[in-house]
């Protein structure tokens, strides 16, 4: 088994001409040839998850953030893609695309965040699903932070939450025109910039979760397409803690 099948199996999932146009997405580090029996998932490749992969005997890291984002000017031996071409370990980096794939970051939040008649809104990135319950917004937000493990930020609206929409990551760009075009009276998302708070629609009640534990889920459901669809290869989901925590 190689890193290109691997490559192969995920363009059939989650395209990679998929991703938005700003990302960088596909093999980034090593070559199709390499081999690919011992398989490390993470969200994200920083030196824990490096350290990871060497002490496993890993031949290849699916990540969903890429580990090459910007144009290299040099390459560092203490950087991570120096690191990990030294250890012969290759790299696929599945992000924005993952996001829009079916069964990817959108689907599984929805699903972590127990939501019923699950769709993929307009923007091909957001979910839309009903709660099992109704929950005042307070109510609501305690729940997401239960499910993720996670405190939350809320701006509550003036109603009960019937119509959820989910953008995991950085989501303001796709979830602020849905709820403004009322596709949805609450949405879930790892983070909102300022002016994207300030900019959102009265009445509509907004769960700030973090970047990370929007993501997180992204691990084991990456590692369980891959052993389904190598049965083979000795595939590990790797979940590091948060770069920061809460004080």
């Amino acid at each position: 088994m190689t890193v290109g099948e691997v490559c192969t199996y995920l363009q059939g999932r989650a395209p990679f001409e998929t991703a938005e146009e700003y990302d960088n997405v596909g093999l980034l580090v090593g070559s199709p040839d390499m081999p690919a029996c011992r398989i490390l998932v993470t969200l994200d490749i920083p030196p824990a998850a490096v350290r990871a992969a060497e002490e496993a005997g890993a031949d290849l890291i699916v990540s969903h953030h890429p580990v090459i984002f910007s144009p290299l000017k040099r390459l560092d031996t203490g950087s991570i893609p120096y690191r990990l071409a030294g250890a012969g370990i290759a790299a696929i980096c599945v992000h924005t695309n993952l996001d829009r794939a079916a069964g990817g970051v959108g689907d599984l939040l929805a699903v972590r965040l127990e939501l019923d008649d699950i769709q993929t809104a307009a923007d091909g990135i957001c979910r839309i699903g009903r709660p099992r319950e109704p929950r005042s917004p307070r109510d609501f937000a305690a729940f997401v932070g239960k499910r993720l493990g996670t405190p939350v930020r809320l701006r509550a609206g003036t109603g009960p939450v019937k119509r959820v929409a989910v953008c995991g990551g950085a989501g303001g760009d796709f979830l602020l025109p849905l709820l403004k075009e009322g596709g949805a009276d609450t949405a879930v998302t790892g983070e909102l910039k300022h002016h994207e708070w300030l900019a959102l629609p009265p009445g509509v009640t907004v769960v700030e979760a973090g970047h990370y534990h929007t993501e997180a889920c992204m691990t084991e459901g990456m590692a369980r397409w891959l052993r389904e669809a190598f049965p083979r290869a000795e595939v590990t989901a790797f979940e590091d803690e948060p770069p920061y925590v809460t004080v």
